[in-house]
């Protein structure tokens, strides 16, 4: 192949297309240029969401995190839906989301666990919080993203952490129930049970008087059971010891049934709240409002009922402290004030070289074309050619 003449008529042909070569070629390069500015040179934003708990926590809570009905149900409770910043969100969250926007923080690195390998202490497996990263079309955006994603999150922690609470306390109430009702039964029993030992024993006491006269030392027997031998007075002294303890014992899980009852009554108002269609923050507040609701007409100058009370509130200032206080940015989210990115010079350069080929491409297309073109031309019925 003589290259030499290729390269005459490839430089003749430029010289008489150099005007549509030239405007194609930057026009690609133009178009590519800002598509590569665009996308490969957005703002990052950075921001670390404290979020202390331990991993099987975490591990529980990751699928809903991950579910993109869950995100749009926060986005839908705090009317953020038609905003360009979810909308991108809502296409990024699947199943990389915590992998690659959102990493995990571990309370040990890869260097930690090697100077701790020989320690015979169990490790702390537990996780610290979670590292956001975003990019957006302008500072504003990237932390904007950050900011919604860790909001998100730990919205979903807190929903979440409250719906486990309830089901889990139900749970237990319910068993409890079960419970203190066989210990009231069994009590009920030892008390007739003894009811009866006492009225048999005044019976005795009645047919022998003269032997509540004898002393105590007197009766004794080395038999185990030598209660048997003493006066009818003393055992009647005995067995309505043992009634007044069993009285008491029967006040008291009476009491802890009335308070069981009263969780249980919460409790089950708590598992008829509608999570469906709400975020945490309203299952939280809903969660509030039937605390009040359902003690507002109980004494609370009764020590039984504010226990109870006292119970609950408790669990509801510990939810608020551990997700809505707790976790938040510590650091972040970050406003950059310069892009990130391969450099201009390098986006120019490869920029340029695909305009080239390109308008190459285009040409050599467009010149084949036309000859397919004429040869149908030629061909065509009616065409004499000579």
């Amino acid at each position: 192949m003589d290259w030499a003449a290729l390269t005459r008529s490839v430089v003749r042909w430029l010289g008489a297309n150099r005007k549509p070569f030239l405007l194609t070629m930057s026009m690609a390069s133009l178009v590519l240029f800002a598509l590569i500015f665009y996308f490969l040179r957005p703002y990052q934003s950075e921001g670390f969401l404290r979020a202390s708990r331990p991993l099987t926590e975490f591990n529980i809570q990751r699928s809903s995190f991950e579910d993109k009905d869950s995100f749009r149900r926060y986005l839908r409770a705090n009317k953020l839906t038609g905003t360009p910043d979810a909308q991108y969100l809502t296409d990024v969250t699947g199943p990389q989301l915590m992998t690659k926007w959102v990493k995990v923080v571990m309370a040990y690195t890869k260097e930690d666990l090697r100077l701790l390998a020989d320690m015979k202490a169990p490790l702390d497996s537990s996780i610290l919080g979670f590292t956001i990263s975003f990019r957006g079309a302008s500072p504003e955006s990237a932390a904007a993203r950050v900011r919604l994603m860790g909001d998100y999150l730990r919205d979903a922690m807190l929903r979440q952490g409250l719906l486990d609470v309830i089901h889990q306390r139900a749970g237990e109430v319910r068993a409890e129930k079960q419970k203190l009702d066989n210990k009231l039964i069994g009590k009920r029993a030892e008390l007739e049970e003894a009811t009866r030992k006492l009225n048999a024993l005044k019976e005795i006491a009645a047919k022998y008087p003269e032997a509540s006269k004898y002393e105590s030392r007197q009766l004794l027997s080395s038999n185990t059971d030598g209660s048997r031998y003493l006066s009818p007075v003393m055992q009647l002294v005995g067995v309505e010891s043992s009634i007044a303890d069993i009285r008491n014992t029967l006040v008291s899980l009476e009491r802890d049934a009335a308070q069981n009852d009263l969780r249980l009554k919460f409790y089950v108002g708590a598992e008829k709240i509608n999570p469906s269609v709400k975020s945490g923050e309203e299952l939280f507040k809903d969660f509030k409002d039937l605390r009040a609701e359902t003690f507002k007409d109980v004494r609370l100058d009764d020590d039984r009922v504010r226990e109870v009370v006292n119970g609950i509130d408790l669990l509801a200032e510990t939810l608020q402290t551990k997700y809505l206080v707790n976790t938040r940015f510590t650091s972040g989210p970050s406003l950059p004030d310069r892009r990130s990115g391969p450099g201009i010079g390098l986006m120019l350069a490869f920029s340029l070289v695909f305009g080239v080929i390109f308008a190459g491409v285009a040409f050599v297309a467009r010149g084949w074309m036309r000859g397919v073109m004429r040869i149908e031309s030629l061909a065509a019925p009616g065409v004499r050619s000579y």
